[in-house]
């Protein structure tokens, strides 16, 4: 019978690993960009793997020395969690030098190896506890993975109320208080509780210390003479700093012919990255700068009452709005911090006779939900001059910039209603390429009879404002738009019925905003041509394939890899190359730590594995990962952001995945090629109507939403956690070489599946994502139906 005491353990030695690797990807997050997430992932299956071939290939313990290891094993989880971190932050990585700098490429496989650590004591506690009770290896399972559950929800509550260096030692006292609840032999005794000492101090001061890339704004702006951090909010979805810096400006593509005085600005920054300023003090001298901004233009343009700004962050755009008239103004923040700052402005438009409103949630949620129409939809530019270009948020799924986005807002305008997108320009031009085909094919889902007359494109020296009108603009519209933007220095690179390009002020090579714009207004038939003749893939992108800030061809990459050093900076995606970094090596790692010690204790056996068991065990390991994968992309939409996505989908995941473990053991071996089929059947399901349903429930409110998307999950969760322990009592009572073979192949597709199923994401999209899932599920399924079982459990 399996001690509860050593279930507890497990489970909360599963929890501290599994917040460990969610604080990681929040710090990734924070310290670098969104793609090295992966990593976080791949590593934490790097760990298990490894030690799980270490443990089958080298002896199965005796019963004494299994005991004493476990309690020592949990001890050292706690001490790793400290230990990792702490070495990791003495390492200068900097992951824009891996496409020149091979030094870098070591850093990285230092910092592989010690993130992974932690993973490993954690793997060989669960794995001594099947050792000890190898009579019921289910309900070892089934604690591992609802401890991981548990772990994720108790994550995203200590996110709420810790700031990120304090978070990431909150899993070493949970690991600390495994120790606690282990069975204690001898000198474990005082080294639980010293570990438990030691974890509650790290949690009071921690011996890391945050560093941001200098790639970010916040160290760039923290530099600036007289620059103090005023403020510092913890929160899931993002690390809110707020900064005083005399010297701070932000005005993206202010108009060079503005001579005015700028009012005091306080810089807010999200894990790093600018998110808007919010202005200090009121008047006309603090809003006088507002009128020479691109986000003013649509006020140019019309009497607009009724206003609604998505992306708020400092407020800026919500003064804007009131300065310029508007009576009524809905301003959306996903980060209550940021919305914290602009209450101010509201205030002032209330005492004004008007109305106006924060609302902090998602903003696709909220227009999904709404029954408002506005005169007018903003959208104004998102993080800092160059972020952009250098391909930094190429692999951040955004879902405010789709094809669907678009549309969806369109549909919630007035009858004189505007939508007004204003973004970085980079050159060559790329993400104001696709926002122009993008905003045109939104018209034409919503007013197809006014594509021609319903477009506008506005340059600065650094932005480029694109407004549709479903409606069509009239005569009077575009005189006051020609004479507005004249007489700022803004370029008009095109409005309805221009013919040739009319640069003025701000000159460029090419007229690259005007040729796309007329070829998809006016020859969208020549369209696909044009999208192909460009350096650059800049079609639209909708909500299965959310990456629009993705521009770098695949197949471009070894060109761009192979110009004079430095020459490629300006073009290529670090995230890409990052990913690409990331998959080679996890590969390699996968293959040293995984692979090549079973290969080599084979040669000294007389036993070799078929191949029908090494492709079973790597099909069911990656369709778990790209699956996993998949649901999280998919319901970031329906949930708001990334981490809500990551905490649900991974709880959902690993508890259910638990419970279907446990009950594995009714099942019979001779049913597992259908619950395979059964799974190539739930994933190609999910492939076609998962994100039609996520549109459907969007206007739910968040409990519905996240009951909903459980729901959804947890059938999948259930039976995906069967073939694994299925294919793990076929190979009971066979020798270690088996197991060692049958583990490595499993954790070799876990580690090499997290970077890949990214790269397929971004490349083919979601649904393509989940449909790999389900042909590898499918080809585990012919695999144990081909197969008879006494032939499965024996390796030719």
């Amino acid at each position: 019978m399996v001690r509860p005491k050593r279930l507890l353990a497990v489970a909360l030695v599963a929890a501290s690993s599994l917040s460990y690797e969610i604080i990681l990807v929040r710090i990734f997050a924070i310290e670098h960009f969104h793609h090295f997430a992966y990593m976080a992932i791949g590593v934490a299956m790097l760990g298990f793997g490894a030690t799980g071939t270490l443990l089958a290939l080298f002896g199965k313990p005796g019963q004494t020395t299994a005991e004493r290891g476990f309690t020592w094993c949990v001890v050292l989880t706690s001490a790793s969690l400290v230990l990792s971190p702490t070495l990791v932050h003495q390492i200068s990585l900097d992951p824009t030098q891996l496409a020149w700098n091979l030094g870098q490429w070591f850093r990285l496989a230092v910092v592989y190896g010690l993130l992974a650590l932690p993973f490993a004591v954690a793997a060989m506690v669960i794995l001594l506890a099947l050792v000890l009770h190898p009579d019921r290896p289910g309900a070892t399972y089934g604690a591992s993975f609802l401890g991981s559950g548990f772990g994720a929800l108790a994550t995203l509550g200590v996110l709420w109320v810790a700031l990120p260096e304090r978070a990431l030692a909150v899993p070493a006292l949970i690991a600390a208080v495994a120790g606690i609840a282990a069975p204690r032999v001898g000198a474990t005794r005082a080294a639980t509780w010293a570990a438990l000492a030691i974890a509650g101090a790290v949690c009071v001061a921690p011996l890391w210390r945050i560093e941001v890339s200098p790639y970010k704004a916040l160290p760039q702006v923290e530099a600036h003479p007289g620059a103090r951090r005023i403020s510092e909010s913890p929160n899931p979805v993002g690390w809110v700093v707020a900064v005083d810096a005399p010297t701070f400006r932000h005005a993206p593509g202010l108009s060079l012919a503005y001579s005015g005085p700028f009012p005091r600005q306080t810089a807010l920054f999200v894990d790093g990255q600018i998110a808007g300023a919010s202005i200090s003090g009121e008047g006309a001298v603090s809003d006088s700068v507002l009128d020479w901004l691109p986000t003013a233009l649509p006020y140019s343009m019309g009497d607009l009452q009724h206003v609604l700004i998505l992306g708020a962050g400092g407020g800026t755009e919500v003064r804007s709005a009131i300065a310029h008239g508007a009576r009524r103004v809905v301003a959306v923040e996903l980060h209550p911090e940021l919305a914290e700052h602009g209450t101010l402005a509201m205030e002032r438009l209330q005492a004004a006779g008007g109305t106006g409103e924060w609302v902090v949630g998602d903003a696709r949620s909220y227009v999904a939900g709404t029954q408002e129409q506005f005169d007018l939809i903003s959208l104004a530019p998102a993080g800092q001059f160059g972020s952009s270009s250098v391909g930094v948020l190429s692999l951040s799924e955004d879902f405010l910039h789709t094809v669907d986005a678009y549309a969806a807002y369109m549909r919630k305008l007035s009858s004189n209603g505007m939508l007004a997108i204003t973004r970085w320009l980079a050159i060559p031009p790329r993400e104001t390429v696709r926002v122009v085909l993008t905003m045109v094919e939104a018209l034409r889902r919503v007013a197809p009879e006014y594509v021609t007359d319903g477009l506008v494109v506005v340059r600065s020296w650094g932005t480029v404002t694109v407004i549709a009108k479903p409606t069509g603009f009239v005569d009077a519209e575009l005189d006051s738009l020609q004479s507005w933007a004249h007489s700022r220095q803004f370029d008009i690179d095109w409005r309805p019925g221009l013919a040739r390009p009319q640069s003025v002020f701000n000159h460029l090579e090419d007229p690259t905003l005007f040729r796309t714009a007329s070829t998809a207004v006016l020859q969208p038939d020549s369209l696909a041509s044009f999208l192909n003749s460009y350096p650059f893939t800049i079609a639209p992108v909708t909500d299965a394939h959310p990456y629009p800030h993705h521009f770098t061809r695949f197949q471009s990459l070894r060109g761009l890899l192979g110009e004079e050093r430095g020459a490629m900076l300006p073009f290529a995606e670090w995230g890409q190359i990052a990913l690409l970094a990331t998959l080679a090596q996890s590969t390699l790692l996968a293959l040293l730590l995984l692979v090549a010690p079973v290969v080599i204790a084979t040669k000294r056996s007389t036993t070799t594995p078929s191949g029908s068991s090494l492709a079973y065990f790597f099909a069911i390991g990656f369709a778990f990962m790209a699956a996993e994968i998949a649901a999280i992309q998919q319901l970031s939409l329906l949930l708001g952001h990334p981490v809500y996505a990551v905490v649900l989908v991974l709880s959902a995941f690993l508890m259910c995945s638990g419970i279907g473990s446990l009950w594995s053991d009714r099942i019979p071996l001779q049913k597992t090629w259908l619950i395979n089929f059964s799974l190539l059947g739930f994933l190609m399901v999910f492939a076609a109507v998962l994100l039609p349903t996520v549109h459907q429930l969007q206007p739910a409110q968040p409990v519905v939403r996240v009951v909903t998307a459980g729901v959804l999950l947890c059938p999948v969760a259930f039976a995906m956690g069967i073939p694994f322990p299925h294919g793990l009592r076929l190979l009971v009572g066979d020798s270690q070489i088996r197991i060692a073979w049958a583990w490595a192949a499993n954790g070799f597709a876990s580690v090499v599946a997290a970077p890949m199923a990214a790269l397929i994401a971004l490349e083919r999209g979601t649904p393509e994502l989940f449909l790999f899932a389900a042909l590898a599920y499918g080809i585990a399924g012919v695999l144990a139906k081909t197969e008879k079982t006494e032939k499965f459990q024996s390796f030719t």
